[in-house]
């Protein structure tokens, strides 16, 4: 155990330090020396764990994916019914955004964080977790609580909005804390799901 979490930490500390190197240069800009600088690991630590700059990134890119989605799933499978799932899965994401910034800008410029050589682990992983959300929402289907759509129908629906007003607020767009459209967005999301958004279930 003591010979395993030196080695995790190694690798959170230049994980953490490509963000923030991320953050002030850009993906293009930065280099792996300037990981080397911010996290105080060795270059051949770096390239051990790591391989490349775009290793580098698309392991960031995982570990963002990792915490994004696993908190998105365990509140969703939390949910008592229906509206309230949807409602957590809002809350969860417009939560995370604002909770974590720059790591939410960085899985947002997916087109230049992800090499190519990364992008299929990238699209399967998110299928992947995304085939997990919709899962804990079948019972409603089944019920009729919730319409049968076209899967990729689901994602725009429940988060679209959500996601959209997530990256104007990134960019500094709008000034508004996204948190406080909690609950008209996911009344909305609830409206455009439900088989009868006017029935108490």
């Amino acid at each position: 155990m003591n010979a395993i979490k030196p080695t995790i930490d190694r690798k959170s500390a230049i994980l953490s330090a490509a963000l923030a190197v991320f953050s002030e240069k850009g993906i293009a800009a930065a280099t792996i020396d300037d990981i080397r600088q911010r996290s105080q690991a060795s270059v051949g630590s770096i390239y051990h764990h790591f391989g490349t700059k775009e290793g580098i990134a698309a392991a960031l890119f995982m570990q963002g994916l990792d915490d994004y989605w696993t908190q998105l799933i365990e509140r969703t499978r939390e949910a008592a019914d229906a509206e309230r799932a949807i409602r957590a899965m809002i809350e969860t994401h417009l939560v995370w955004v604002t909770s974590h910034p720059e790591l939410a800008r960085f899985l947002f410029s997916r087109r230049q964080a992800v090499a190519p050589e990364h992008d299929h682990a990238v699209r399967a992983q998110t299928a992947g977790y995304f085939k997990t959300l919709l899962d804990l929402l079948k019972p409603w289907f089944k019920q009729g609580i919730l319409r049968r759509l076209p899967a990729e129908l689901y994602g725009p629906l429940l988060l679209g909005p959500a996601q959209e007003l997530a990256r104007h607020w990134l960019s500094g767009r709008v000034t508004i804390d996204p948190r406080v459209a909690i609950d008209e967005l996911a009344g909305a999301a609830w409206r455009s799901l439900a088989a009868d958004p006017s029935r108490s279930w």
